[in-house]
């Protein structure tokens, strides 16, 4: 019979190899521990997936908007395209324009102590219409029924005209967008109609959608940004993300729509197009990128995986995504039934207060 001290030995061997066998499951519980605590296995706040039914109408259109006020073709640059509206909410007036309010430069680049931080200042929304970059318009009865929309829940929304390809290819949409958030980041423009520079946010759809994303995720390259002010939320519904060849690929985009590519690119054909990869927001994805809403139709002619492609970018970089796959056809705006122009407006709020 083994002595009293082999005995303790023996128990305290079998007590180790009974610990050994444990650790590789006890390190399983603490690594999953700290994956949720930093935040590896949940994506960032705000991050979700949801897949729903559209309605038949675009809802925007079937209301009336009388306390909604326009202030129609505003200059933003020299050409006859570089205009704007700016749909105002009831009750928020814009101060008499001045000779600073137009296309001129400000001293200083726009930024201002005090303008947009007064207690009456609202968020601001620009918006950016569709039309495969060669076509479309801020005017169309669908996007000004969308710009009367946002304003009547209390947006200042800015609907943009911008250079239409052919006769202007890249990056002459992208360069106007940009010069166009650049002025409403003006102090003049900011004080004219009472925005809060730290509440701006991007809506598009369609080709709009593409300049919407593109500008999010340059942003941190501008001056603007450099200076504090950025775009803070974005909201894109059917927006090509990736306009390589990978795009006319099998699932891809349609013959016609590659064609429309091309002609936007400047190129005539993929094989010899490096504007292809630089018109592409999904290569250029950052950890500064701000929140995304993307909303995007199981089987319309933008494939769908060009949108999750985006998503999955923005989510390895951190960046918060919402991302809505409606079933059918529909396409762009065309996604906005009530639930949907709701689901936007509320995105909206959370993000731009």
């Amino acid at each position: 019979m083994p002595s009293p001290v082999r005995q303790r030995r023996h128990a305290r061997g079998v007590a180790r190899v009974g610990d050994h066998r444990r650790l590789p499951a006890l390190t399983t519980v603490v690594l999953a521990l700290v994956l949720v605590l930093t935040g590896c296995v949940q994506g960032p706040t705000g991050d979700t997936n949801a897949t729903v039914d559209a309605g038949p109408v675009i809802y925007p259109l079937s209301l009336r908007y009388p306390d909604v006020r326009t202030v129609s073709d505003v200059a933003y640059g020299e050409d006859r395209l570089q205009r704007l509206d700016v749909c105002l909410p009831a009750g928020h007036e814009a101060a008499a324009a001045t000779a600073t309010a137009t296309a001129a430069p400000l001293p200083g680049g726009g930024v201002g102590a005090q303008a947009g931080q007064g207690t009456t200042d609202r968020p601001a929304v620009m918006m950016i219409h569709g039309g495969s970059w060669s076509h479309g318009d801020k005017a169309t009865a669908a996007y000004h029924a969308v710009c009367e929309y946002f304003a009547s829940q209390g947006f200042v929304v800015f609907d943009v005209d911008y250079r239409l390809a052919p006769t202007d290819p890249f990056p002459a949409g992208l360069d106007d967008v940009r010069r166009a958030l650049d002025w409403v980041f003006r102090t003049a423009t900011l004080t004219r109609f009472r925005v809060d520079r730290e509440r701006v946010g991007v809506f598009g759809g369609s080709a709009g959608g593409n300049l919407a994303a593109m500008l999010a995720v340059q942003d941190h390259a501008s001056t603007a940004y450099a200076n504090g002010d950025r775009i803070r939320a974005v909201a894109e519904l059917s927006g090509p993300s990736d306009l390589t060849a990978a795009s006319t690929g099998a699932g891809g985009v349609t013959p016609s729509f590659a064609r429309k590519q091309l002609l936007y690119l400047g190129c005539t054909r993929y094989a010899d197009c490096p504007a292809a990869r630089r018109a592409s927001p999904v290569d250029d994805v950052t950890a500064q990128t701000p929140p995304f809403f993307i909303g995007h139709s199981t089987h319309e002619f933008i494939p769908l995986w060009e949108s999750q492609h985006l998503a999955r970018a923005l989510r390895r970089h951190g960046v918060p995504v919402t991302l809505v796959e409606v079933r059918g056809t529909a396409h762009s705006i065309a996604q906005l039934d009530r639930a949907m122009s709701e689901r936007v407006v509320a995105y909206f709020r959370r993000r731009l207060g």
